[in-house]
């Protein structure tokens, strides 16, 4: 990719769970660490819409929060437009402005005791953008943007429902005119129902301002609606990246296959469906060589033993032993 909007290289996050101090010294415990997330890499271009999928406890959220700054990587590096991100640091507000986040919850995102105009505005006073003559007319606009009303910035986030309190939160993301956004698990909070016309609107917003996604979801449909390419996350590392449609048509890692085996068939292709067997492994003390291989249909013993490297295959990179042989596109 010669000029990504984002390039996450080597991203590593340890958390210490250990046991408070005296507890380790009493019951002779070593300190114990939890690696979220270890030796991920990928880019981002501009435009694309570049999605994260696992289980729950994969990682996903944990990579969302260390782009926009809110937590600190242990290891690796994170670029945004050729500027590398120090959130130890601070990140300048000439950067931070570029990017914004739409959080999972519309229902604790929100301050209840903020009217809208003031929440969607906030991020214009933070930086200096506009009077706030011209702050309260913006959010306005960007209310009827995302399918509200103006009149809607004197009321309270409690007076809207779930699909409407997402809308304003992706208002506020707007209002400071960025670049990239990330949207972690945007509808999962909401209905069916809501989803479709939430996900609608961000692919709308999308072509009208230019903007670039970083998508973190569980739920395969809105990946594939959503997705220009896909990595695929297993126990915090990166194990498969292709393009959207290709990896739903030819998936190559054996977890990917797993998780689209387990997707009901509404095609009526006469597929069967197979539930996801077995359980993600504890993330303090993870199986040795490939994380996957108790799960595994194809494990060997080189699975057992070594960490795969990505390699390149016919719709993408996968990180897997079994697919060495395998000729890329």
């Amino acid at each position: 990719m010669s000029d990504p909007r984002l390039k996450i290289d080597g991203l590593t996050r340890r958390f210490d769970v250990s046991k408070p101090w005296l507890n380790r010294v009493i019951e002779r415990d070593d300190k114990q660490f939890l690696t979220a997330n270890a030796d991920v890499s990928f880019e981002i271009a501009k435009g694309e819409t570049f999605a994260l999928v696992g289980e729950s406890g994969s990682g996903k959220s944990t990579i969302a929060k260390m782009v926009v700054g809110l937590l600190q990587p242990s290891a690796g590096t994170i670029t945004f437009d050729g500027q590398k991100i120090d959130a130890g640091a601070g990140i300048p507000r000439s950067l931070r402005r570029r990017f914004q986040m739409i959080f999972q919850d519309p229902f604790a995102s929100l301050n209840p005791r903020w009217r809208v105009g003031e929440i969607i505005s906030e991020p214009i006073r933070t930086f200096g953008l506009m009077t706030a003559i011209e702050a309260k007319t913006e959010a306005e606009r960007l209310l009827e943007v995302v399918g509200l009303s103006a009149s809607d910035v004197t009321r309270y986030p409690h007076e809207f429902s779930g699909g409407q309190r997402q809308r304003i939160a992706i208002a506020r993301a707007l209002s400071s005119k960025p670049e990239f956004i990330v949207c972690d698990e945007p509808t999962s909070a909401l209905d069916v129902s809501v989803q479709a016309q939430i996900l609608n609107l961000m692919r709308d917003l999308q072509d009208e301002f230019g903007l670039t996604y970083l998508l973190i979801s569980h739920d395969l449909s809105v990946v594939r609606h959503m997705a220009t390419r896909i990595g695929v996350l297993y126990l915090g590392r990166l194990v498969e990246v292709a393009q959207g449609k290709r990896l739903f048509q030819e998936p190559q890692h054996p977890y990917t296959r797993m998780l689209l085996d387990a997707v009901p068939d509404l095609a009526l292709s006469g597929r069967r469906r197979r539930p996801v067997e077995g359980e993600i492994p504890n993330p303090i003390s993870p199986p040795p060589g490939c994380a996957f291989h108790p799960r595994c249909p194809l494990t060997f013993d080189r699975c057992r033993v070594e960490i795969p490297q990505p390699r390149p295959t016919p719709i993408g990179q996968a990180a897997c032993h079994a697919l060495e042989h395998v000729t890329p596109a």
